[in-house]
């Protein structure tokens, strides 16, 4: 004979039960997938945005003018992250493997999304699938300044010297592969002479070899560069826009000395792929707020940015239209990491 346990007695669960319990199974899933937190409650604690490159550069300079105006509209402290390295790779692909829950956000330039896949290696993110869009904030020109010790007051003086002496003339940038680098290799390619690039890993480190002497050019953002033109000797020979820069009246484009000529950084904020699109459009919301208030205008405008928004599909096209273009670019010019 069987020896058996005590008799356990199972629920029975009736279908329409089954139908109640599906829904609270799925409200579950979904509540998981943020977090844990409802849409409608976010945020309910900080807000971090992650800039893929050192303090003092120009996406620094935006970031932390926008970073009261989104706290104040969202309710909760931004917290400003710096993650350098890899030609931006380093930070943003920090975000891309991040949770998408809208607590971090990544706020750079279009080197991330569609520079550095073309150099250096596959980034450990893909542009076009890892990132969920949210606004175009600015777009500005590369501004090109000579040091104390080259000889030269514009373009045309600059490519002279270049061409009598090939090879001599060194010109700092933060790195293989980013606006400014390309910057200077469509110029020379357009104007046909050569310089050697030394790369820095950050503005500020630029803007300190040029006032030693250590290099003879350096390009950078405008708000990035233009303080050190207080410097005795220092000179800016022309911004890479296809007009004058508003804030730099007096400097010529380089257009005005090489026709055709243009090279525009612009800057994005993204969040994880995957973030819900509700609280995508209430970051874009803060975000546009921000750039609306007064001193924020003013501020970028100093600083040689110019306010420019998208939605969130607008700024995936954009990105996807320069992934095609610079990936073009960077194949004529030969670059390599």
């Amino acid at each position: 004979m069987l020896a058996t346990g005590p008799r356990r007695h199972y629920p029975v669960v009736r279908a329409a039960d089954r139908l109640v319990l599906g829904m609270l199974a799925g409200l579950l899933v979904a509540t998981a997938a943020l977090g844990a937190e409802p849409v409608e409650s976010y945020p309910s604690r900080p807000v971090h945005i992650v800039l893929p490159f050192t303090p003092g550069g120009a996406t620094d300079v935006i970031a932390r003018q926008l970073a009261p105006g989104i706290h104040q509209r969202l309710g909760q402290p931004v917290v400003i992250e710096n993650k350098p390295g890899g030609n931006a790779r380093i930070g943003a692909n920090f975000v891309a493997k991040a949770e998408p829950d809208g607590y971090t956000l990544l706020l750079t330039t279009n080197g991330a999304f569609v520079i550095a896949p073309f150099i250096g290696g596959k980034p450990p993110y893909d542009s076009l699938k890892d990132f969920a869009p949210v606004t175009l904030v600015a777009r500005g020109a590369v501004l090109v300044v000579a040091g104390p010790k080259i000889p030269v007051s514009s373009i045309a003086d600059l490519v002279a010297l270049a061409k009598r002496e090939p090879d001599k003339v060194t010109y700092a940038t933060t790195g293989v592969g980013g606006p400014p680098h390309l910057a200077a290799e469509l110029l020379k390619q357009a104007a046909g002479f050569k310089m050697l690039m030394v790369p820095y890993s950050g503005t500020g480190d630029v803007n300190v070899a040029l006032l030693r002497g250590d290099v003879d050019i350096a390009l950078g953002a405008i708000s990035a560069v233009a303080p050190i033109l207080q410097q005795k000797d220092v000179k800016a020979l022309a911004v890479t826009s296809a007009k004058r820069a508003a804030t730099l009246p007096n400097v010529p484009s380089i257009a005005e000395t090489v026709p055709g000529y243009e090279l525009l950084t612009w800057f994005a904020v993204a969040a994880p792929a995957g973030t819900p699109r509700p609280i995508v459009e209430k970051i874009r919301a803060a975000v546009l707020g921000a750039l609306g208030e007064k001193n924020v205008i003013e501020a970028l405008a100093r600083d040689g940015s110019e306010i420019a928004t998208s939605t969130p599909d607008e700024l995936r096209q954009i990105i996807e239209a320069d992934y095609a273009k610079y990936g073009a670019l960077i194949k004529s010019l030969n670059i390599k990491d």
